[in-house]
C-alpha cells in the first residue's frame, strides 16, 4: 500500500486511482474514466482521507437503487473502520431523514432529497467537507446537483469530487459541468492511456444492417408520403412551413402559432391539430423504422382506442388521407405473419453466444419499454436455451407497472447467478448500476446520444474481451441515429484531448 493511501477492504488502489485521490486532494476534481474502471474506488479513498480527519462527506447519486448500492459497496471497502455511513433517499420521512442526517458521517442521496433538506433546513451542513458528485454529467441546466454544489461551495474550505464516464462531446459541455460544479482540475482517461489500457480487455464494436421486411418498408413508405401530404397542405396558408420539418420544427410551430390563437388569432385553433398530427405521424413512423411493426400497431390501436380529445382529433385528420389508410391495412392485416428481423437478429447473437460459453451473459438495450415486452414474449416462444429478463424502471404506465426497486436488485443478482442468461433492459442499466460484465451487448437501436452509447459499451470487455453489435434497419433514420452518434463520441474524444493539451503545463523552450 502506497504511504498516504488511505486503507480499503479487499482492494489495492491502481496507479491511476492513486494518482487521481491525490489531485483530488488539491482541489476540486472532475474525474472521467471509463465504465468499470473504478471511479467508486477513487471516489472511497477521498472519503476515508476526510472521514479519518472526522470531517463529513456527502455522495450524490441520481437514482435511489444507485444509492443503496453505493452504500453496500462503501460499507464493504470501510468494513475495517467505524464510520456511521447511511443512504437518504424521498423514502425517507423528514423526521427519519432529520434524525440521520444528524447521526451520520458519510451520508450517500439523491440530490433531490438534499436540495430539499437544505432548502428546509434539515441538515447542519457546516458539518460536511467534501461532496462526491456521481454521474456528473448531468451537471447541467437547473438540475439538484448544480444547487446542492453551490450551497456546499459557499463554505469555506470545502472540497468537491465530480465523477463520469461521459462528459459530452464538446469543451462547452465539459466547461459548463466544471462551472456549475466550481471545478478547475481535471483527470481525463480513456481506455486507450498507457496506465489504462492494461485493465481494459476491450470490445469489439460492429454495426449489423438489417433489411427492414417489405411490409415494413411499404408500411414506412406510405407515411412518409401522408407526412408530406399534410405538410404539403400547411405550406399553401404558412410559407414559412418547410417540407423537411422536423419533429422539433413541429413543436415550435404549434407554440408560435398557440400563442398567436391566445393573444387574438382565434382562427389559428383550428390550424394547429394538423401540425399536431404531422408529429404523431412521425412518431408512428419512427416506430416503425427503428423498432418494428409491433410497436407501430400497438401505437396506432392506442390513437384509435384513445379517448383524449386531441388523439382523437389526430386519429380524425390522418383517417381521411388514402396513405394512411394503406399503411394501416398493412399493419393490421399483415402483422400476424410478421416476424421483425431485428428480434430475429438479436436471437441468433444471443443464441450463438451462448452456445458457445453456456455460461455467457448477454444485455440487449431498448429505448423503448414496449419494444423490450415484445422482445421477451419472442425469445421465451423462440429458444430453449436463451433465459429472457426484462429489465425497467419504476415508473410505468398503461398497465406496465415497471420494476419495483426491490425487484432491480432481485433481478441483479438472479442475473449474476445465472438464473436469466439475457437481459432487456432500458436507460435505467445504462448508468451506474452494478451489472455484472457480460459477453456481449446488443443495441437494439442506435442512440443519437454519445454519453448513452459510451455507457451502455461499458457493460462489456471489462474481465473479459467482449462483443457489442448495434442493430440498425438500412434505409431508414436508424442509419442518421448511428451517424450521428459516432460523430459525437468522435468530437467528444477530440475534445477531451484538447482538453488535456490545454492544462498540459508548457516547457520554458515552448514560449
Amino acid at each position: 500500500m502506497n504511504s498516504g493511501v488511505p486503507k480499503l477492504h479487499d482492494v489495492v488502489p491502481r496507479p491511476y486511482q492513486i494518482e487521481a485521490y491525490k489531485k483530488s486532494l488539491e482541489g476540486n476534481l472532475l474525474l472521467v474514466l471509463p465504465t468499470g474502471l473504478g471511479k467508486t474506488v477513487v471516489a472511497a479513498l477521498t472519503a476515508a482521507h476526510y472521514l479519518l480527519d472526522k470531517k463529513c462527506v456527502i455522495m450524490l447519486s441520481p437514482t435511489r437503487p444507485l444509492v443503496d448500492q453505493h452504500v453496500n459497496t462503501m460499507k464493504n471497502l470501510f468494513s475495517e473502520y467505524d464510520f456511521k455511513i447511511n443512504g437518504i433517499t424521498g423514502h425517507n420521512s423528514v423526521l427519519e431523514r432529520s434524525s440521520l442526517w444528524a447521526e451520520s458521517q458519510f451520508v450517500i442521496s439523491t440530490p433531490q432529497t438534499v436540495q430539499k433538506d437544505i432548502e428546509r433546513g434539515n441538515i447542519f451542513l457546516n458539518k460536511f467537507y467534501l461532496l462526491i458528485v456521481d454521474e456528473a454529467h448531468r451537471a447541467t441546466g437547473n438540475y439538484s446537483y448544480v444547487n446542492v454544489a453551490r450551497a456546499i461551495s459557499d463554505l469555506p474550505g470545502r472540497r468537491l469530487l465530480a465523477m463520469t464516464a461521459s462528459p459530452g462531446s464538446n469543451n462547452e459541455k465539459i466547461d459548463e459541468i466544471k462551472s456549475n460544479l466550481f471545478i478547475k482540475n481535471v483527470i481525463i482517461k480513456t481506455d486507450r492511456d498507457p496506465d489504462i489500457i492494461e485493465y481494459v480487455k476491450g470490445s469489439d464494436i460492429e454495426p449489423i444492417f438489417i433489411t427492414p421486411a417489405e411490409e415494413q418498408k411499404k408500411c414506412i413508405e406510405y407515411l412518409h408520403n401522408a407526412k408530406d401530404e399534410i405538410i404539403g397542405k400547411l405550406q399553401v396558408k404558412f410559407p414559412f412551413v418547410r417540407k423537411r420539418s422536423s419533429r422539433a420544427d413541429m413543436s415550435a410551430y404549434i407554440r408560435d402559432l398557440s400563442a398567436r390563437a391566445v393573444a387574438g388569432e382565434k382562427n389559428l385553433f383550428s390550424d394547429i391539430p394538423y401540425f399536431t398530427a404531422v408529429v404523431r405521424l412521425d412518431v408512428l413512423s419512427e416506430y416503425i423504422e427503428t423498432q418494428g411493426m409491433e410497436i407501430g400497431l400497438d401505437y396506432l390501436n392506442e390513437m384509435e382506442n384513445s379517448e383524449e380529445k386531441s388523439m382523437m382529433r389526430t386519429y380524425g385528420i390522418l383517417s381521411k388521407i388514402s396513405y394512411f389508410q394503406d399503411a394501416v391495412d398493412i399493419l393490421k392485416k399483415r402483422s400476424g405473419e410478421y416476424i421483425n428481423p431485428k428480434f430475429r437478429g438479436a436471437l441468433n447473437l444471443c443464441e450463438n453466444t451462448i452456445g458457445e460459453r453456456p455460461q455467457s451473459r448477454c444485455i440487449i438495450f431498448t429505448h423503448y419499454r414496449k419494444t423490450s415486452d415484445f422482445l421477451l414474449k419472442f425469445l421465451e416462444k423462440n429458444s430453449q436455451i436463451v433465459k429472457p429478463l426484462r429489465f425497467v424502471g419504476q415508473a410505468g404506465k398503461q398497465g406496465d407497472k415497471g420494476m419495483s426497486q426491490k425487484e432491480q436488485i432481485e433481478g441483479i443478482e438472479q442475473f449474476k447467478e445465472g438464473k436469466y442468461n439475457v437481459m432487456l433492459a432500458t436507460s435505467v442499466a445504462e448508468e451506474g448500476l452494478d451489472i455484472p460484465s457480460t459477453d456481449l451487448v446488443i443495441f437494439y437501436e442506435p442512440v443519437a446520444s454519445e454519453i448513452r452509447s459510451i455507457q451502455r459499451r461499458g457493460r462489456t470487455g471489462r474481465f473479459r474481451h467482449g462483443k457489442v453489435y448495434i442493430l440498425i434497419f438500412s434505409g431508414t433514420r436508424d442509419e442518421a441515429y448511428y451517424f450521428s452518434s459516432q460523430n459525437k463520441e468522435r468530437k467528444m474524444i477530440e475534445s477531451m484531448k484538447k482538453e488535456m493539451d490545454r492544462r498540459r503545463p508548457r516547457h520554458i523552450d515552448e514560449y
